[in-house]
């Protein structure tokens, strides 16, 4: 395949997209006009399929005919509620939540808490597949990511096995690693990459083979700070990367396993002129940026909901103009939920062929008042949470997840993520939403008050006050009070009990805390520490003081008021 010339290749891969949009996306396309249908019939087959499991005899699926007995069956479940059918029961060689058996288990950390092992079938990888072909096909007529080479970042495919002998780690991973060799030539960084120990060393790693690349046409990481990272990487070892990629050798490979350092060799090559382009501009800017690196980018494929949006604009400023952001939709590592099919609009649809999805109006659910609705029941314009039942065995899953509906595709809901549902916080009854904390941030820069691509707020119920840590970028734009007070009085009108709380005293005024150069790094790493995977880091911008261990008062510094 490697003796395959890039034209050939690239006509090749035109015909394999051509196929997906002709079978696999059509059948998408004509489930999204009857959703109603299409998910009782999804329902109907999952429970038919593992009628015969532990789980499955246990809540009488043989006996289910439809939605309503299903409801009344079978209870909302979290992990905890699956983890003995997950964990207790991997010796034993009878089927537990499917009738097929596992043969992967997607390790998250969650937010909090012992490692979650999610089950994937042999049918299940070969569903993540086709999705993964559904999106692809999607960045592939809807952009130019495909003319040249991508920079994808992903987490290890295996880090571990668990005691029935099957691997763990992760899925998005397990997919990467193994893509058609026709797609995998697309892809710049070598699967081994992402298993490297050293966090430092891994994104040194991975900014050599970047930068050593001419014709990068894409970039695609889950979270947009791993992108800034790897800026912020690139910048800071530039003079060294420069040497590395002009010599065609890595300085720190010393710090890979044989293995590593194979994989390495084979896509890293010298490329002196390359180089002198890279230090000419180094010379004349000061400064990289991704526009610099690679002026034709195309698209960039990463979260934009949530607190991520923050991130957004300092990703952004380092891109080309015409460089297009693409959501990458709805996902975890419990299941895919949506998939982009209109890249040019950030369209993303559910899942709808492959999981059952159950609603909770947001308002009803934190109020204890849940009214369960599906997907053909959904308005524009609400906000829900979600409930999955997926054919790897998860069954009225709450996935703690705050969803939107921003558009309709044919009959069928498109939904946009909005938060995680542990995402708020209460110190007197104000119940402070992550999403009002980052807009209010969002809007802050759009004024020119602050730059930052990392924060952090937490609720201090001792001292009935909100903390706000930023680490600038740069300069800050205004002093801490400044940005403090104009914090405050925006989250009081996104949030009337906030302001309420603040008139009547029982609630202080938000203080903003400015934080030493690297803060987000230091957070990062004690995240990993943790347990969590860089490239799916859940940093929690609005947390409990009394929940977070990272001392940030100890990174604080002295700022000017403006």
């Amino acid at each position: 395949m490697k003796w395959i010339p890039d034209s050939l290749a690239n006509l090749l891969l035109g015909t394999a997209m051509g196929a997906t949009r002709q079978g696999p996306l059509q059948r998408l396309l004509q489930a999204t006009k009857t959703p109603a249908a299409t998910q009782r019939a999804v329902l109907r087959e999952i429970l038919q399929a593992n009628a015969t499991c532990a789980f499955g005899r246990a809540h009488s699926f043989a006996d289910i005919a439809n939605y309503d007995a299903y409801r009344a069956a079978v209870p909302v479940a979290d992990y905890e509620s699956l983890r003995s059918y997950i964990e207790d029961r991997k010796n034993e060689s009878s089927p537990t939540l499917t009738t097929e058996p596992p043969v992967f288990y997607a390790r998250t950390s969650g937010t909090t808490g012992d490692p979650k092992y999610i089950p994937l079938t042999k049918s299940g990888i070969r569903r993540m597949r086709m999705t993964q072909r559904l999106f692809a096909e999607a960045q592939y007529s809807g952009s130019d990511m495909y003319r040249g080479k991508i920079v994808a970042i992903a987490s290890p495919a295996v880090e571990g096995k668990m005691a029935d002998g099957n691997p763990f780690g992760s899925a998005t991973g397990m997919i990467y690693q193994s893509m058609p060799r026709l797609v995998r030539r697309k892809y710049v960084l070598p699967p081994e990459v992402f298993g490297i120990a050293d966090y430092d060393v891994k994104y040194y790693t991975i900014a050599a083979l970047a930068l050593g690349q001419e014709d990068i046409s894409g970039l695609a990481a889950s979270n947009p700070s791993t992108l800034v990272r790897l800026l912020a990487v690139m910048n800071q070892h530039l003079g060294a990367l420069l040497v590395d990629i002009s010599d065609g050798s890595l300085s720190v490979a010393e710090h890979l396993t044989p293995a590593q350092r194979k994989a390495v060799a084979r896509s890293f090559v010298a490329n002196p002129s390359r180089a002198r382009r890279l230090e000419y501009l180094r010379l004349r800017k000061g400064r990289l940026t991704f526009a610099d690196a690679w002026p034709d980018l195309a698209g960039v494929v990463t979260w934009t909901g949530g607190s991520c949006g923050v991130v957004l604009p300092a990703l952004r400023e380092a891109l080309p103009e015409k460089t297009r952001i693409i959501e990458a939709g709805y996902a975890a590592s419990e299941m895919r939920g949506t998939i982009n099919i209109d890249v040019a609009r950030n369209r993303c649809v559910p899942t709808l062929l492959d999981n059952f999805f159950e609603f909770a109006e947001r308002a009803g659910w934190e109020k204890g008042l849940p009214h369960f609705l599906t997907l053909d029941q959904l308005t524009e314009g609400g906000e829900y949470y979600v409930f999955v039942t997926t054919r790897e065995g998860l069954y009225r899953y709450d996935m703690n997840d705050i969803v939107r509906v921003t558009d309709y595709f044919n009959e069928t809901p498109v939904l946009a993520f909005v938060q995680k549902g542990r995402g708020v916080t209460s110190i007197t009854g104000e119940k402070l939403h992550e999403d009002q904390i980052s807009q209010a941030i969002a809007e802050a820069r759009t004024r020119g008050l602050l730059k930052t691509s990392f924060f952090v707020t937490l609720a201090d119920e001792a001292r009935a006050e909100y903390r706000l840590y930023l680490e600038p970028d740069g300069h800050p734009g205004s002093g801490a009070t400044e940005l403090a007070a104009d914090i405050d009085r925006r989250l009081a009108e996104l949030n009337i009990e906030y302001a309420e709380k603040r008139a009547s005293g029982r609630l202080n005024a938000l203080r903003a805390v400015y934080l030493a150069p690297g803060t987000g790094d230091a957070y990062t790493r004690d995240l990993l520490a943790s347990g969590q995977r860089d490239a799916q880091l859940k940093v929690q911008p609005l947390q409990y003081l009394r929940d977070c261990s990272f001392d940030f008062d100890s990174h604080c510094v002295a700022a000017a008021e403006a």
